[in-house]
Formats: structure tokens, C-alpha cells, sequence
């Protein structure tokens, strides 16, 4: 296993012809460490990958073609694997590399491991979690919370797009017990049309969307026991679908059990020196993080309600994503954490 001083770490990607698979090979095109050597694709199998996203057209990445998914070939010449698939279909995925490897590493975008047990997941996504005995091998994803058990772990559970948008500015403050739990904690969310991923839906094309703005699962989105169990607290969470490419902006209301003034004081003491958390003296927007993996975070106080209100802005691709896979691969082979995620937004 190569790290900070060896060769290139070789990474290998399952289900690289979607969204966040494409945006990953987009992001670890320039990144000095990473060696690309199998992509992966049921759809698009030997295929050139030029032929499916013709961006790639005269990069180091045009002679890629996607591969059928042979674990044992792909287990044991790979360091680290991007795991790029939807929730339900890791898992198995996931096993079957570990069982024709004792080596290899995996950052999983799925849902499949996120949770403490495998008892909780069921009850979230009802289905029969097979590979139960993988959970101890895993760790939460968000380097900002979890970065020690991070380096530790050959699996990580790359986390929601959602989840990280609320967790991120509402960790440190329940951490320090100034969020008033007797009373409701809301968090709602918006999300671009990417954060459904790249398949044929009919309430997902452009004459759906365009022009249009809707709420759904308002009732037990699966993300909102993510989000509660990694802060420990109940939490009321509404997505909603914007007409956008990408992007999230996520609005938490909360009762606070200080003034405002102390809140800034231990969201800077928290994060000031995180290299991916912005924190804001105006609310964010979304083209403001589009293609970047900052988190920013903007916090007041409605004093006629007594309610404090955080914005928080990412782009779901990115921090909600792939560029977030990048900096746990980071975190995880000991490089410095922002090798390859120096982009900032364009203007326009």
C-alpha cells in the first residue's frame, strides 16, 4: 500500500459512468498521487469512456475503457477502490472485494454502511443487509467529525450529500450542548437535479423540472436517519428539488441555548483551521461551491423568535460526493488533505 512518499496509489472505480463517477475521474485527473487503472460500468461495458463523456477527449484518460466487474482482478491490482453504486447494490460489491483481498481499501458512496449496525440500515432501507460483518470494518466519512477513525479504517461510507450539508454546521454546536433538543430542530433542504443521479425518470426530465420546485419524502427520507444518528438528536427533515445541475443549500432552524455571539465563537473554534469549511458574514449560494468541496456555512439569530438559522451551501457532487471520496482517499493514504481539491468556483 503506497502512501505520501511511495509510487502512485492505483484506483480502480465501480460505476463510473454515473454522475458522481464521472465527476471523480473529472477531480482525480490532476491529483499527483492517483493512478487510475480500471473503470467499471453494467451499462457501458467495453466501451471507450471517451465515447460516454467526451470531456475526456485528449486527457491521460481517453485510452479508459469500461470493464466488466471482476472482483478478484480488480481486488487485488487496485490500492483503493471508488465504489460508485446506489445504495443496495454495494454491499455485495463491497464483500466480494474484501473476500479476494486483505489489502485492498474502499470508499463506498452508497448508503450500505453509513450506519453504527447493520440492524439500523435494515429498518431504513428495508432490505436484509448481507455482508453485517463488514460494519467493524467501517467508518463515517466526514473528515471534519471523524478523521481520526478515517485513517484507521479500510472502508469508509462516503456520506450523503444532505446529511453532510446539516451535520457539518450543526455538529460542533451539539457538541457543545448549546442547541436547546426540547425543541424542534428543522432542517430544509434543496438539491439539483444531479443529486438523483444520472437515470431515466420521467418526473427527472427537463420538461418535469425546468421551471417547477417541489418537496418530496416530506415523511421519513432515508437521510434523515443519518443525519440523526450521527448528531445524537431528532431532527425534522424536508428535501426539496430546485431546477438546478447541482448544488445544495440546507436551512436549519434551532432553538439555541446562548447568544449568538457564542454560536460564531464555537463554529469558528471548531473549524476555522478546517481547510474546506467557509465560514460566511452573508448567506451562500450554490454557484458560490459549484465544482469544489467547500461547506459554507452562514449562522444568525431571528431575535423576535428567538431561533437561530444556519445556511449552509455545497455543491452535492462535490462536498455531498466526490470530491469529499477525494479528501477521505487523502485522509486515508496520509496525503495532505487538500492535494487535488484546490479548485474554487467560477464566476459565472
Amino acid at each position: 500500500m503506497q502512501g505520501t512518499s511511495g509510487q502512485s496509489v492505483k484506483v480502480g472505480v465501480i460505476g463510473a459512468s454515473g454522475y458522481t463517477g464521472a465527476e471523480l475521474l473529472r477531480l482525480l485527473i490532476n491529483h499527483p498521487k492517483v493512478e487510475v487503472i480500471s473503470i467499471t460500468s453494467r451499462k457501458y461495458q467495453g466501451m471507450n469512456l471517451v465515447d460516454v463523456f467526451p470531456h475526456f477527449l485528449k486527457s491521460k484518460y481517453e485510452t479508459l475503457i469500461f470493464e466488466e466487474f471482476k472482483p478478484e482482478e480488480i481486488s487485488k491490482k487496485c490500492d483503493l477502490i471508488f465504489s460508485c453504486l446506489p445504495h443496495k447494490a454495494s454491499y455485495e460489491v463491497v464483500k466480494e472485494l474484501f473476500k479476494h483481498s486483505s489489502s485492498v481499501k474502499v470508499i463506498d458512496f452508497s448508503a450500505d454502511f453509513r450506519f453504527k449496525r447493520a440492524e439500523i440500515y435494515e429498518r431504513v432501507y428495508k432490505v436484509k443487509h448481507t455482508a453485517k460483518e463488514l460494519f467493524k470494518e467501517s467508518a463515517y466519512g466526514l473528515p471534519e467529525v471523524n478523521r481520526e477513525e478515517i485513517k484507521e479504517k479500510r472502508l469508509i461510507a462516503n456520506p450523503g450529500c444532505y446529511p453532510t450539508s446539516i451535520i457539518i454546521p450543526l455538529y460542533p454546536l451539539v457538541k457543545m450542548g448549546v442547541v436547546d433538543t426540547s425543541h424542534p430542530i428543522i432542517a430544509d433542504s434543496k438539491s439539483g437535479v444531479s443529486g438523483a443521479g444520472r437515470k431515466e425518470k420521467l418526473e427527472l426530465s427537463f420538461c418535469e423540472v425546468n421551471e417547477s420546485f417541489k418537496a418530496y419524502s416530506v415523511v421519513g427520507h432515508r437521510h434523515q436517519a443519518e443525519v440523526e444518528e450521527k448528531l445524537g438528536l431528532k431532527v425534522k427533515f424536508t428535501p426539496h428539488l430546485v431546477p438546478i445541475n447541482r448544488g445544495i443549500i440546507s436551512t436549519v432552524y434551532f432553538k439555541p441555548k446562548v447568544s449568538l455571539e457564542k454560536l460564531k465563537e464555537i463554529l469558528k473554534e471548531e473549524y476555522e483551521k478546517e481547510p474546506f469549511i467557509r465560514l460566511r458574514s452573508s448567506p451562500p449560494k450554490t454557484s458560490e461551491v459549484a465544482y469544489t468541496n467547500f461547506c459554507d456555512i452562514f449562522l444568525t439569530l431571528d431575535e423576535s423568535l428567538d431561533l437561530a438559522v444556519i445556511v449552509s451551501a455545497i455543491d452535492n457532487l462535490g462536498k455531498g460526493a466526490s470530491s469529499q471520496a477525494v479528501q477521505n482517499m487523502n485522509v486515508m493514504f496520509g496525503f495532505p488533505e487538500t492535494l487535488g481539491l484546490n479548485s474554487v468556483s467560477p464566476v459565472v
